[in-house]
């Protein structure tokens, strides 16, 4: 592989490392703190905050490693990048309207509980369009495992469970899909600085 282009996919990872690791923590700690998780157990709370902080740190180590190499050996991909912009926000405009609409389907049909689930099924189908967008077709199991847990949630739960463990299962998910960017991120830059 090009070093250009491992320089590429170690930023990318790092990225998604990021984004999922924030992400993530906002959809688990939304669904810990539903639990009431925070208040019964003393040790929920500052282990949920080390992990957090130590995979949104990790993710911040290669990002900054994989532009501080990128300015050492610049690439001539802005077409690309500028294309797949454009269709990222494309879909993001399209995930926030679907967001806003099955918000008010579920407030109009009295069930808030609803809300979370299709939400996150939502994110999840998000999923789907960036893995071509991006060119990383591992987000399509991202997004697939995403929306079954949705649906597995609206199956088998009821009431507040079913925000409860959508909200901490999606979470869940996210940050495991951060660490694993963060291990295809560390592998690449180890292989970059051999």
């Amino acid at each position: 592989m090009d070093y250009s282009l491992k320089v590429g996919v170690l930023i990318g990872a790092a990225r998604g490392a990021l984004i999922s690791s924030m992400f993530g923590a906002g959809w688990l700690g939304w669904g810990l703190g539903n639990a009431n998780v925070f208040n019964g157990f003393v040790f929920v709370a500052p282990t949920f905050g080390f992990l957090a902080m130590l995979l949104f740190s990790c993710s911040i180590y290669f990002f900054r490693k994989g532009r501080q190499l990128r300015k050492q050996h610049p690439t001539i991909d802005g077409p690309r990048r500028k294309t797949a912009a454009k269709w990222f926000l494309l879909v993001a405009l399209i995930e926030g309207i679907a967001i806003a609409f099955v918000s008010f389907l579920a407030n109009h049909l009295h069930r808030a509980d609803l809300a979370t689930d299709w939400c996150a099924m939502v994110v999840g189908l998000h999923f789907l369009p960036l893995a071509k967008i991006f060119r990383v077709p591992r987000f399509t199991i991202l997004g697939i495992l995403m929306t079954l847990w949705g649906v597995a949630c609206w199956a088998l739960f009821h009431s507040s469970a079913i925000a409860i463990s959508a909200s901490i299962g999606t979470g869940i998910l996210l940050w495991c899909w951060c660490v694993y960017s963060l291990f295809i991120a560390r592998s690449v830059a180890q292989s970059l600085s051999t």
